[in-house]
């Protein structure tokens, strides 16, 4: 999303932040030619009348220790929940999903060092699982010249002495969200960022965590062309301005699998309603209707290629709303009856 639009505040409930405007630069040997068609923009930029992210250069609290120890998460179906994020990393309630909602299987936030592995801990012992931005908002890791791999580097770095890897092998940790919106200049200074780079991000990623997926919010059809290694899964999410939603299915799983990465799906719940008429996150751009979640979500749900199912953005309103409740019931639902997979590479 862009534009000077009016923000709904963000839930109290919400966990650390998934900053999620991260988007795209130049850099990198890799680009696109002048002609390749660009996805329709989706920016997840809150409007420039909320309050900037907090400073990373006040010191952390100490990291805060996991409870004692339970038995392994047991998961079913494919993960689905919305993106969450809060303006206080630090302070944030650490909550599993179905805090937030009894539909909600996942979550996807921001990771912050110090309430880390509570935070996994608490999703584990609720059967929850999250996909984590471990550098953050794309804000502290661009420059004049949009994004910057070696900064985005050294935020990631903040996490290798954490260690994580039983929450990666029981499922809990679904992936590492290395970006968001590659594809958007507006995010990135009237850049976008090259493909090499993406696939160096993913490198970098699993030279931390082998086993964790690499998962990038950008479109298949933005990432087709290169041959990826470490790069795991493509993300598209619908607005009712990308046209029929049998298209935006058929398309980007075709590329998908063209482009040898799993695929995430969902829904701009919050303002791709079109002329719904339902208050949503921008005041001059309306939320989806029950219908519309319910139609929407169930046809992309009715595509076994899926892996994991999130939604833009958890807002307490919206989602408290009895008609909407009713709709994520039923998609959850679906979503469990599906085959369980992680979302990796092909």
């Amino acid at each position: 999303m862009s534009g000077l639009q009016k923000a709904v505040r963000p839930s109290r409930l919400a966990w650390v932040a998934l900053a999620l405007a991260v988007g795209a630069c130049g850099g990198g040997s890799e680009t696109l030619s002048s002609d390749t068609p660009l996805p329709p923009g989706d920016s997840l930029t809150p409007p420039p009348s909320a309050p900037p992210p907090p400073s990373d250069t006040a010191a952390p609290p100490p990291v805060t220790p996991p409870p004692p120890p339970v038995g392994p998460p047991t998961y079913t179906g494919i993960p689905f929940g919305p993106n969450v994020y809060t303006r206080h990393a630090s302070s944030a309630s650490l909550v599993p999903p179905s805090t937030l909602s009894p539909s909600f299987t996942a979550l996807v936030t921001a990771a912050y060092p110090a309430t880390l592995l509570a935070k996994l801990e608490a999703a584990r012992r609720t059967n929850g699982r999250v996909l984590l931005s471990f550098a953050g908002n794309s804000d502290l890791y661009r420059d004049s010249n949009g994004f910057n791999l070696q900064i985005w580097k050294q935020r990631v770095d903040k996490f290798r002495g954490i260690d994580l890897s039983s929450y990666i092998a029981d499922g809990t940790l679904m992936g590492h969200f290395i970006m968001d919106e590659p594809s958007d200049p507006s995010n990135w200074f009237g850049h976008t960022v090259a493909l090499a780079d993406i696939e160096e991000m993913a490198r970098y990623s699993k030279e931390i965590w082998p086993d964790l997926p690499a998962i990038i919010r950008g479109w298949p059809d933005y990432l087709k062309g290169y041959q990826y290694k470490y790069l795991d899964a493509a993300w598209a999410q619908y607005h009712v301005r990308f046209g029929p939603i049998d298209d935006f299915i058929a398309s980007n799983v075709r590329q998908a699998k063209e482009d040898g990465l799993a695929l995430v799906l969902g829904l701009n719940v919050v303002a791709g309603g079109g002329e719904s008429g339902i208050k949503g996150y921008y005041y001059d751009k309306p939320a989806m209707t029950a219908d519309q979640v319910r139609s929407w979500g169930g046809a992309l749900l009715g595509q076994p290629y899926v892996c994991a199912f999130f939604m833009f953005t958890y807002n307490p309103d919206y989602f408290a709303r009895p008609d909407i409740q009713a709709a994520m019931a039923e998609l959850s639902a679906k979503a469990q009856s599906l085959p369980t997979q992680q979302c990796r590479h092909l």
